[in-house]
């Protein structure tokens, strides 16, 4: 027996049905192309065009069973694309700077240029970008097409999920200038300093053993670094992610230095002995300083992501 357009296509919406809601969605969907047919014929058509305009305007049977059914024909849904797009941002903006710094800190150690630290940790960052992205776009196409835990998941918003916002460019940038001069005047300290020695070599502030072995390099690299991490926090966002983000930052910089500077490896004894300065009492200040900065630059992190939190309610709470 030949099978009609109107088996063909019921046939092929069921492909797309769960067994279970098969009988059910059948009769349905045949009554209703019955009852379609029906009109077109009262309206004077024939039985064969009636037949093929009603399955036409039906439109793709593979579309219709995923109406039916309520599965999503989309990879992320309008209900969670917003929430999928902060949660990668909030990701990428506080894993990748501290990856970019650990990768650069493994390489250095291995005895890498400077040059291949720098290539090597932009490489990790796009490899684990690439990650990040897959991971969450997963995580959200699975939680989009089960029904519970879209709910769970989704973000209800009312008007006291707005956020504070102070855009406070002049301190961004001010930051990061003062940030690179820091780092052009330690380079610059070692190689055209004011202090010479007998052959008329600069004396530089840095331990020329620290110097030569090519550390202070990794210090510009912290320094680059953070000033990118700054600006991707303020146009990206800043919340909780990049607040501890910020603190670790703080921690791998801060933790070697202080080693070095107390156990005399990071300061140059012939640069404060010609000023006729005590390289002790300066280690001690300049320890006590970068604690104190480092403390205070990781509460002012927090300080703004508690500022700039948004208070949301999900639907469970409603």
């Amino acid at each position: 027996m030949t099978a009609t357009l109107t088996d063909r296509y019921v046939l092929a919406m069921l492909r797309g049905v769960p067994g279970r809601q098969r009988p059910d969605l059948e009769r349905e969907l045949r009554a209703s192309i019955a009852d379609a047919i029906d009109d077109r014929l009262r309206d004077g058509a024939d039985a064969g065009s009636a037949e093929a305009q009603v399955l036409a305007e039906l439109g793709d049977p593979a579309r219709l069973a995923a109406r039916y059914t309520d599965r999503p024909l989309h990879l992320i849904g309008p209900e969670l694309y917003l929430d999928y797009v902060r949660v990668l941002k909030a990701l990428l903006s506080a894993v990748l700077p501290l990856l970019f710094v650990a990768a650069g800190i493994v390489r250095f150690l291995d005895g890498a240029p400077i040059g291949r630290v720098v290539g090597d940790a932009v490489v990790a960052v796009l490899v684990a970008a690439m990650h990040i992205a897959f991971w969450v776009t997963a995580v959200f196409a699975v939680v989009g097409r089960s029904p519970a835990l879209r709910e769970k998941v989704r973000t209800k918003w009312d008007v006291s999920a707005l956020p504070t916002y102070r855009i406070d460019l002049v301190g961004l940038i001010g930051g990061a200038v003062v940030t690179a001069l820091l780092a052009c005047l330690l380079v610059l300290s070692q190689t055209v300093g004011p202090l010479t020695g007998a052959a008329g070599e600069p004396i530089g502030v840095i331990a020329p053993a620290l110097w030569e072995s090519g550390a202070l390099y990794l210090g510009i690299f912290f320094a680059a670094a953070r000033i990118g991490f700054d600006l991707l926090g303020h146009y990206v966002g800043w919340g909780m992610p990049q607040a501890v983000a910020n603190a670790v930052l703080t921690v791998l910089f801060l933790v070697p230095v202080i080693w070095l500077t107390t156990g005399g490896l990071l300061l140059n004894d012939a640069f404060f002995a010609a000023l006729g300065w005590p390289r002790a009492v300066i280690s001690n200040v300049l320890v006590i300083a970068l604690a104190l900065m480092g403390l205070a630059d990781t509460a002012e992190g927090f300080r703004r992501a508690l500022r700039r939190r948004p208070t949301t309610t999900t639907s469970e709470g409603l």
